[in-house]
């Protein structure tokens, strides 16, 4: 495919209602475009002003010996990009100037780099690249295009330009980084750029030749990535890679491209970012999604992507501080592909899967839009099928064994996120100490996330003074969970998939699997949202698929214990690593488990700032087929609540058989909320010879009053009735009183060759009330 669509005009009139905006304040706040262009214009004009300012400060910092080679001063391209562009809307002399003025000295920078470093670069063989980043290549060349193309630059200009873009062309296909990612779709825009800029120039048909190798790759295919840094800034180099072919509609027009649209807008958080996840900063990287959900909403019509970028505009872009030219860029980009004819309007859908099993595998559990609403992100995304022949490569050729390829953490099933009145409560592990991983794979392993992590062996406990697991009642040292769970950070391949998603008024319902081929296990997370009292209700269900020990741990991280008591646990973040949080709200962290458990506490670095581990684990020998359940209630309270008032309201369910269902009850005024999952969904299967495969009588449960061979119950109690919901069930029972029965039904064709026969298929779910 070549992405040459035809050239898309940009009306002169969206120009002047810019250019308007700039001398009324109103319009400014009620046209973000113009906050846009206002802002890329102011931190073009401070970058000229404090230009001999930053470049000293890039001589005083300049190190010859940095890990990626010569770094040329940052700033001047961009403000290049935006004088360009000034000049071609406004036609005035000067900025035509000051962009021409960085093209033509931008080599120059190179004497700063002695040949001593030169000496130990394999990859300068043939000379110092001036253009040496493909993050900020294609700027350089964007401004020179625009500037050639309205006859501002002499032949001798346009040849030292063409001879600095040609040298650092050959540098830039000296290494190859290919497939659906971030750093394949920056070098095909950069060689797109190239050939739009130099189309005659000799070697313009071998960059035409990779940028169609690279450029392919990422055109209508899915990302390989799983990490927030990396996915804005793969969407952002895919635009200006359309840009560059004049093909932005094109781009949106296919189905990835509108998929990832909504995709993106569904994970935004009341935070007003897309969540860090994977190789992420906390809120580091909504300068890309701004840009991209601005040119989504043009592209698609759509006001929900409309409102996601002015909600990061709203909260991010601060006018009175127009320092960042970097920033000032990009907006420059927003306010060329974005459009002021979709009126912003926040979406309307609450829980929800984003945006389905195969490509997004994310879950999140809201109850609302704004900044105070509740937040919760599930995330079950594994490495998966797709794109093979690319993560082999990045494999093979770059140091990632902490990363799914590429960039991705084992955060298989793991909490991201929990948001509350504001408040985080809690959050992901963070990118890196250093390259490629920091101590024990930070922070990419999976002891840095929220979720249930898991080790062949049994850990050695040791005792507390007074115990008796051993002939002695003094304490006797053991080891901690950390201790014994930590490694390298090498990420193991797992496998994932979402057994059930569900959504009502009261409660909403999730199970996620985590399969282990290697080890030998599987890990079902089954995520209960309780509206009403609101708190969130978290299973782990780990099942043995061999025979061996297991060490199982719960692990839940936070900033701050306020209190703590048995099995429970009042926490917070104040902070993650410089920006410091609201902290209106607090967590409280319940193990209402009855069977033993070891609990513990220990002090970890993570995210780059000290954290705390709370964790409840087990260890034991397992059989086929056993299985071994956690519980976690996670209430988040007001700040001068007193989270006590939990404690009576969360005990464990009597359930049978033993370890084959796991439930909880939680008091609510003149209510009980009976909760119960059953572990091992494959225990109904009885038969072959015939179908159905499953009887009641095999995958029959217990969970309080409630009887039901279903899969998963919510059944809220009072003394004059209830209403439950049941899933994937043939048959409930509450006190001894059917509430629901399927019917019977004509099954043939047996195995076994028998005539047709009666049987009782599963309903998918059933909500009712009853009285008692």
């Amino acid at each position: 495919m070549s992405h040459t669509p035809s050239r898309r005009i940009r009306p002169r009139a969206f120009v002047a209602a810019g250019l308007l905006a700039l001398l009324l304040a109103p319009a400014l706040r009620a046209a973000p475009r113009g906050r846009y262009l206002a802002y890329a214009r102011a931190s073009a004009d401070w970058t000229f002003a404090h230009k001999d300012e930053i470049l000293a400060q890039w001589r005083k910092t300049f190190d010859p010996l940095n890990v990626f080679g010569y770094r040329a001063p940052g700033g001047l391209l961009e403000m290049a990009v935006i004088y360009a562009y000034l000049f071609e809307t406004e036609k005035k002399p000067e900025y035509a100037a000051r962009a021409r003025e960085v093209l033509l000295t931008y080599g120059d920078y190179r004497s700063a780099y002695p040949e001593s470093s030169i000496k130990l670069r394999s990859d300068y063989a043939d000379g110092v690249p001036a253009l040496p980043d493909f993050f900020t290549i294609m700027r350089y060349i964007r401004a020179f295009d625009t500037l050639r193309r309205l006859g501002r630059l002499s032949p001798a200009d346009q040849r030292t330009a063409a001879d600095l873009i040609a040298g650092s062309m050959r540098y830039l296909l000296r290494t190859a980084e290919w497939g659906p990612m971030n750093r394949s779709a920056l070098r095909a825009e950069s060689l797109a750029w190239a050939v739009r800029a130099l189309p005659a120039h000799p070697d313009a048909p071998t960059w035409d030749m990779q940028r169609r190798a690279l450029g392919d790759d990422n055109w209508g295919n899915w990302q390989i990535e799983d990490a927030t840094i990396y996915n804005g800034v793969w969407l952002y180099s895919l635009l200006g890679y359309a840009d560059a072919l004049n093909g932005i509609r094109d781009l949106f027009a296919t189905p990835e491209m509108s998929y990832y649209a909504r995709y993106y807008l569904n994970l935004v958080c009341p935070a007003g970012v897309v969540p860090d996840l994977g190789d992420a900063h906390w809120t580091s990287n909504w300068t890309h999604f701004l840009v991209y959900f601005e040119a989504a909403a043009a592209a698609l019509r759509d006001p929900g992507l409309k409102w996601a970028a002015e909600t990061m505009a709203a909260k991010f872009v601060d006018l009175t501080k127009p320092t960042s030219v970097g920033l000032g860029v990009m907006l420059l980009d927003a306010y060329r592909w974005g459009t002021d004819e979709v009126k912003a309007a926040a979406p309307t859908g609450l829980s929800m899967e984003v945006m389905e099993d195969v490509q997004g595998k994310k879950i999140v559990f809201r109850n609302g839009w704004s900044p105070l609403s509740s937040y919760l992100l599930l995330n079950y995304r594994d490495e998966g099928d797709g794109g093979l022949n690319f993560r082999d490569y990045l494999r093979d050729t770059i140091p990632v064994e902490e990363e799914k390829m590429t960039h991705g953490h084992a955060d298989e099933n793991s909490l991201v996120l929990l948001m509350s009145g504001g408040s985080v409560l809690l959050h992901d592990g963070g990118y890196r100490d250093y390259m490629p991983s920091g101590p024990y794979g930070a922070y990419r392993q999976d002891y840095f996330h929220n979720r249930l992590c898991v080790r062949p062996e049994k850990i050695f406990w040791g005792q507390k003074d007074g115990e008796a697991r051993y002939s002695v009642r003094e304490s006797v040292p053991g080891q901690t969970l950390l201790e014994f769970m930590r490694n390298a950070g090498s990420y193991r391949p797992v496998r994932t998939k979402k057994v059930d998603f569900l959504t009502f008024d009261d409660f909403d319902y999730s199970r996620t699997r985590v399969v282990d081929d290697g080890w030998g296990y599987q890990s079902d997370r089954v995520v209960v949202y309780v509206k009403d009292p609101e708190c969130y209700v978290v299973f782990d269900i780990f099942k043995a698929l061999r025979e061996d020990y297991f060490t199982l741990g719960a692990l839940w991280h936070t900033r701050q214990i306020f209190d703590r008591g048995d099995h429970w646990y009042d926490t917070g973040y104040d902070r993650i690593q410089t920006a410091v949080l609201p902290q209106d709200k607090r967590l409280l962290i319940l193990f209402p488990s009855a069977e033993p458990r070891m609990e513990g506490v220990e002090a970890e670095k993570r995210h780059y700032q000290d954290e705390w581990l709370i964790h409840q684990s087990w260890a034991q020998h397992f059989e086929l087929g056993e299985t071994c359940a956690f519980v976690t209630v996670l209430v988040p309270h007001g700040a001068s609540d007193d989270p006590k008032g939990w404690l009576g309201r969360v005990t464990v369910a009597p359930a049978e058989p033993a370890r084959g269902a796991i439930g909880v009850v939680i008091k609510d005024g003149d209510r009980d909320l009976v909760i119960g999952v059953k572990t091992d969904l494959r225990r109904d299967m009885s038969r072959d010879f015939r179908r159905p495969r499953y009887t009641y009588e095999a995958g029959r449960i217990k969970v309080g009053g409630l009887e039901t061979d279903g899969d998963f119950a919510f059944v809220s109690v009072r003394s004059d009735g209830l209403d439950y919901t049941v899933v994937n069930l043939t048959k409930a029972v509450f006190d001894g009183r059917t509430l629901v029965q399927a019917g019977e039904g004509n099954y043939g064709l047996g195995y076994d060759g028998q005539a047709d026969r009666g049987g009782v298929g599963k309903m998918r779910y059933w909500r009712d009330k009853a009285a008692r």
